[in-house]
C-alpha cells in the first residue's frame, strides 16, 4: 500500500506539471527541444488548429466504425478477451459487443463517444438512484464476493472502495439530490429548501469528496453545488433567466428530462435484475428444510457461522421442491424429473442491509444464485 501511494504521488505531481514532465521525459530519450516562441503566430495557428480538425474527423470515423461492426455472438467475444494482438476490425467488434451487452441498446456512434467521456459511471449511478435502487446491495455483495474470490479471501482496498456503490448512493439520498429532478419547478438560490441544502452539504463537505469527489466551499452557491453533485449523474439544472423585481433579481433554474435514451437504457437493466431476483425469489421460497436447526435467523447463525474451535465452514444444504413456475425451465425441468432440487452454499451468509435479511449464495446445477437464509440444513 505504501509503494503503490508513493508511485500516486509521483504520477499526480507529473500530471500537475505536465509540460516540464513531457519536456523533461523527451530530453532523457535523447530528444533536442527546440523553442517556440520566436515562431510565426499564424503559422503555428493554423497547424494547431488543423491537428485539431484532423483529430475530430479521426474520432469520429473511429465512432462510426465501432458502430458498424458486425455483432458477435458471446462466445467470440471471449474469444476475442482472451487473444492479445488483435487487429483494428477485432478491436472494434470487441467494443461493440462490450457496448452492446453494457448498455443494451444498439451502439451507435454517439453512444461510443459518450462511453469514452465516462457516461456508464454516470448512467449507473442514476440508476441505483432510482430504478435499481433494491438492487444495489445484492449488487455490490456481489461485486465483494468476486474481489474475495479472485484474491483469495484478500482484498485490495483501493479497488474494493472503488467498487462500492453503496456508500455514494446512500450519501446522495441523505442530501434529498432527486428534490431537484421535478420538471417545471422553478429553483433560486434563496429559497428555503435550497439554502438547507447548502448548509447540509457544506457540513458534510468532507465525507463527499471522499465518497463523490466533489469539492464544495461555502463560496459556492446552492446551485453550483446542486449542479455539481447532479453532474455525478450527468444531470444538470438549466438556467431560465433572472426573474424578480429590479433590485432583488435572482437567476432561476430548472430541470429538464434529458432526450438521451437513458429511460431504455434503465427499462432494461431493471428488466434484467427484476428477472434475478424473480428467480432468486421463487427459488427461495420453495425451499423446505427436512430437519430445521432453530426458529430464529439469529440462532441459527450463531451455531452454524460461529463454529467451534477446531470446525471450519462446509456449507448449507438446501432442499428445493415442485412449485417452481417462475425459476426458470431448468428448474422446471429438473423437478418435474426428480421431484426437489439440491443446492450448495457457496461461502457463509452475509447480511443484505437493504432488505434487511440474511442471504447466502448457493451453487446450483446452472448457475450460482443468492437465496434468503430462512432456515438452514448444516452439511
Amino acid at each position: 500500500m505504501q509503494t503503490w501511494d508513493k508511485r500516486g504521488f509521483v504520477i499526480n505531481v507529473e500530471m500537475r506539471r505536465y509540460r516540464e514532465s513531457v519536456l523533461a521525459g523527451l530530453v532523457e530519450d535523447g530528444y533536442t527541444i527546440i523553442d517556440a516562441d520566436d515562431a510565426d503566430d499564424d503559422e503555428s495557428g493554423a497547424v494547431i488548429e488543423s491537428v485539431k480538425a484532423t483529430s475530430v474527423q479521426l474520432y469520429a470515423a473511429e465512432c462510426k466504425a465501432i458502430a458498424d461492426s458486425p455483432t458477435i455472438s458471446d462466445a467470440e467475444l471471449k474469444k476475442l478477451q482472451d487473444t492479445r494482438a488483435k487487429t483494428k476490425t477485432e478491436r472494434h467488434q470487441q467494443r461493440k459487443a462490450e457496448l452492446s451487452r453494457r448498455y443494451e441498446i444498439d451502439v451507435t456512434p454517439d453512444l461510443v463517444e459518450k462511453d469514452d467521456d465516462g457516461w456508464y459511471p454516470q448512467l449507473r449511478m442514476h440508476y441505483y438512484l432510482t430504478l435499481g435502487r433494491e438492487f444495489l446491495t445484492t449488487r455490490d455483495a456481489k461485486r465483494a464476493k468476486a474481489q474475495l474470490e479472485a484474491g483469495e479471501n484478500s482484498i485490495w482496498k483501493p479497488d474494493f472502495n472503488k467498487g462500492q456503490l453503496l456508500p455514494a448512493v446512500l450519501l446522495l439520498e441523505n442530501l434529498n439530490l432527486l428534490q431537484f429532478l421535478t420538471p417545471d419547478v422553478q429553483l433560486r438560490g434563496s429559497d428555503e429548501k435550497m439554502v438547507e441544502f447548502k448548509a447540509l452539504a457544506v457540513t458534510h463537505r468532507h465525507v463527499i469528496k471522499n465518497y463523490l469527489n466533489v469539492s464544495i466551499s461555502e463560496k459556492h452557491t446552492p446551485i453550483a453545488i446542486a449542479q455539481k453533485l447532479l453532474a455525478k449523474i450527468d444531470l444538470k439544472l438549466n438556467y431560465v433567466g433572472r426573474l424578480g423585481k429590479r433590485e432583488n433579481r435572482e437567476c432561476v433554474y430548472r430541470f429538464v428530462a434529458p432526450d438521451d435514451q437513458r429511460d431504455s437504457i434503465f427499462g432494461q437493466w431493471l428488466n434484467r435484475d427484476e428477472l434475478f431476483l424473480s428467480e432468486s425469489v421463487s427459488v427461495t421460497n420453495n425451499i423446505v428444510l427436512t430437519t430445521p436447526v432453530t426458529d430464529t435467523t439469529s440462532q441459527i447463525l450463531e451455531e452454524v457461522v460461529s463454529s467451534p474451535q477446531g470446525q471450519t465452514w462446509k456449507g448449507l444444504k438446501l432442499k428445493l421442491q415442485q412449485g417452481l413456475d417462475s425459476a426458470g425451465q431448468f428448474y422446471q425441468q429438473l423437478v418435474s424429473t426428480i421431484g426437489s432440487a439440491v443446492g450448495i452454499a457457496d461461502g457463509e451468509p452475509y447480511w443484505n442491509g437493504y432488505l434487511g435479511q440474511w442471504q447466502v449464495w448457493v451453487k446450483f446445477a446452472d448457475e450460482c444464485r443468492s437465496v434468503v437464509c430462512d432456515w438452514l440444513e448444516a452439511v
